[in-house]
């Protein structure tokens, strides 16, 4: 009986172990795939979407070509103006709404961590500057182009590309706040007695900007030199030069000028300067250059530079960046920064003018309430 009763109990034993191993197998499965579904869930897709769960953040799932149009439909935002862009880098013409043009240009020529009111002033400069090259014969390097990628003939711009290369982790935070300041102010341009200025700009004044006839050949009377008082930093720089590649570099230009390292010191000197303190005029020995010629000489920030002499050469002092006329992007963040509008900041640096909406084709677009920018997905600060 004993052994009997033994046999039985081995065999209620082993079927219960046969159903726990089934239970922990069938667990070891589901643990697995739970595993496997967390894991994968926070992945991007194979579409290259990067959507990271139902509750990822928006500004890290947008991608800034929606947000264009998110940021349309925002401000209820038609606009139907297509320009031609010659694409200097890849050479090729792109065919771009005037608008997302705008952002690709503020995002090169201004800081996106300037205040909102800068890169609003920028955003109606640019757009003001883009439509009158564009009515004076368009792109002077391609003239199937309205305009250019290229600085040296149009404006800096930036493609989507190279704002991903320049802003890293910041590229959506970043392009939504461009994006956004453009928008509050669409359609909007800068006139003179009802016609489209010539709006330049430049990085840094120094303090002072210049009227357009000491840079350029026209006088025009919204480009007059006004004070620009809240520039930080003023863009002060030191350049030295050694005298023998002083000299170099002066008789390669200018043979006739009878510099040597002897006389130098004696013989190069500032002849005359206008009321900002840039320099119009520069002795070179027998040659007298302007202070453009001399910037582009020297390879120095600006025009508003003094001279001193150092044990190894000379020591150009520069302060501001840039030409100097119109608007200082330096200048529009300081007044933005002290309270100022960005309509208060373009009246101040173009005297005498007015903002209005585009007129084409007869007709005046609707321009959005610029105070309306209370987009969610745009950081503050």
């Amino acid at each position: 009986m004993y052994t009997m009763k033994r046999k039985k109990r081995n065999r209620i034993n082993t079927g219960r172990l046969i159903l726990m191993g089934a239970a922990l197998f069938v667990l070891l499965i589901l643990l697995f795939a739970m595993i496997r579904f967390v894991f994968w869930s926070g992945r991007p897709d194979e579409t290259g979407g990067g959507r990271q769960g139902a509750e990822a953040d928006e500004d890290e799932i947008r991608t800034p070509e929606p947000t264009l149009l998110d940021i349309y439909a925002h401000f209820d935002w038609q606009e139907t103006t297509e320009i031609r862009v010659y694409d200097h880098r890849a050479d090729e013409i792109v065919t771009m709404d005037l608008e997302e043009y705008v952002v690709g240009v503020v995002s090169a020529e201004m800081p996106a961590w300037y205040e909102l009111e800068a890169l609003k002033s920028q955003a109606v400069a640019t757009r003001t500057y883009t439509l009158y090259r564009m009515q004076r014969g368009g792109c002077q390097t391609n003239p199937d182009a309205d305009v250019c990628t290229n600085s040296k003939c149009c404006q800096a711009f930036s493609s989507h590309e190279r704002m991903q290369n320049t802003w890293g982790s910041d590229y959506v935070k970043n392009y939504n706040r461009v994006a956004t300041a453009v928008m509050a102010t669409a359609g909007e341009v800068v006139t003179y007695n009802g016609k489209l200025c010539d709006a330049l700009y430049h990085a840094c004044s120094g303090g002072q900007t210049e009227d357009s006839e000491h840079v350029y050949a026209n006088a025009l009377p919204y480009l007059r030199g006004v004070d620009s008082p809240y520039e930080d930093p003023m863009r002060e720089e030191d350049v030295e030069i050694g005298v023998d590649a002083l000299v170099e570099l002066i008789t390669a230009k200018y043979p006739e000028s009878g510099i040597t390292a002897e006389n130098a010191k004696d013989e190069i000197k500032i002849r005359k300067a206008y009321d900002s303190g840039r320099v119009e005029s520069l002795q070179l020995g027998k040659t007298q250059i302007t202070g453009k010629n001399a910037r582009n000489l020297f390879g120095l920030r600006s025009t508003m530079f003094t001279i001193t002499w150092s044990e190894d050469g000379i020591v150009f002092h520069t302060k501001g960046f840039g030409h100097g006329v119109g608007l200082s992007q330096n200048g529009a963040n300081g007044m933005a920064k002290h309270g100022s509008d960005y309509r208060e900041i373009l009246l101040h640096y173009y005297t005498g003018v007015e903002i209005a909406p585009y007129v084409a084709d007869g007709a005046a677009k609707t321009t959005p309430d610029a105070q309306n920018t209370d987009v969610s997905f745009v950081p503050e600060g």
